[in-house]
């Protein structure tokens, strides 16, 4: 087995092992363990994907350009230092591979809180991070054409199939309560079931607390993992701001029509642009306009994706209500 690959094993098997411990100080071995061996399981895949020759370039912080011995152009690592997190969702993003990196994420946001603060958390948000986790090393084996089954010690890969059964049963029926929300929005409908999570812990495991009420205005929360509840409406900004995320980056760097923008009402970030109303507040009314010549944007004008209209192509966008102006911030 491959030095990475075997590496990355260890890490995993030895986090479960004390994960399982009843010891509640080896919880952040656990947690630093299988978060290092995620990011081992990707970099072993950046490695194989690297050209021979080219000092294993893709695992590599640093890539210097130079000349191969045809003299053609070539790209080589330099140094010792190895990718972080950031760069390898970038360079899977860059080599086509699609991964859901979100229990990445909160593997490592768990990590850093254990590592650098007091966990204040219970031990049932940490078995929801692990579970989710399992989902991702099982694709992180597909990625490399592996079977987890004949890598990973028996014992641990049954616990990491345990513990993703039971999240995925929880899951379901956190889905089915939240289904039942009466939001304004048909966007926020769809995102609550992807993006919605948790105010306290960042858990998806979130149902009513009072199954009788339905409303956004008035209705509550309650998450599973940690207990907290709150008001369902603090949560939709948050949401569609998760759950557009993409999309308002790419507005954001490259231009574009913000899928989301600032109310001019309760200044929530909360407008869907499609829809042309506030999923907070239910103020409606907005229109996209040239900011130059202050013309409604027509179908057409839209096509382009960079909110100009096309006598202007030079011009920025702006978010009108009537006659003020609603500028995402």
């Amino acid at each position: 087995m491959d030095s990475l690959l075997s590496n990355a094993v260890q890490s995993i098997e030895i986090g479960v092992e004390d994960f399982r411990s009843s010891d509640q100080r080896r919880l952040v071995s656990a947690v630093r363990n299988v978060q290092a061996g995620m990011l081992l399981l990707c970099k072993e895949k950046l490695r194989r994907l690297s050209p021979p020759g080219t000092d294993e370039v893709l695992i590599k912080a640093r890539i210097a350009p130079g000349l191969d011995s045809a003299g053609q152009l070539a790209f080589r690592g330099q140094g010792e230092k190895t990718v972080d997190e950031q760069q390898i969702v970038e360079r899977f993003g860059q080599l086509g591979i699609q991964l859901d990196w979100s229990p990445l994420r909160k593997l490592t946001s768990h990590r850093n809180v254990l590592e650098h603060y007091r966990y204040l958390g219970s031990r049932e948000e940490l078995r929801e991070v692990v579970a989710q986790s399992a989902t991702m090393i099982r694709r992180l084996f597909d990625v490399l054409g592996l079977d987890p089954v004949d890598i990973l010690d028996a014992d641990c890969w049954e616990f990491l199939l345990e513990n993703e059964a039971v999240f995925q049963e929880e899951l379901a029926r956190s889905r089915a309560s939240i289904q039942m929300m009466r939001w304004r929005s048909p966007t926020m409908a769809r995102a609550a079931i992807t993006d919605l999570s948790c105010i306290n812990c960042r858990s998806e495991l979130l149902e009513l607390e009072n199954p009788d009420n339905v409303d956004q205005e008035t209705a509550r929360l309650k998450c599973r993992a940690c207990g907290w509840t709150f008001s369902a409406k603090e949560r939709i900004w948050p949401t569609l701001v998760q759950y557009f995320g993409q999309d308002l980056y790419e507005a954001a760097t490259q231009g574009g029509l913000p899928p989301v923008f600032k109310c001019d009402v309760c200044r929530e970030v909360a407008v869907v642009a499609q829809e042309g109303e506030c999923a907070c507040c239910g103020k409606s009314g907005y229109e996209l306009r040239c900011e130059v010549c202050n013309a409604i944007l027509t179908d057409e004008d839209r096509e382009q994706g960079d909110s100009r209209c096309l006598q202007h192509v030079d011009s920025q966008y702006a978010f009108f209500s009537n006659d003020r102006t609603a500028v995402p911030d």
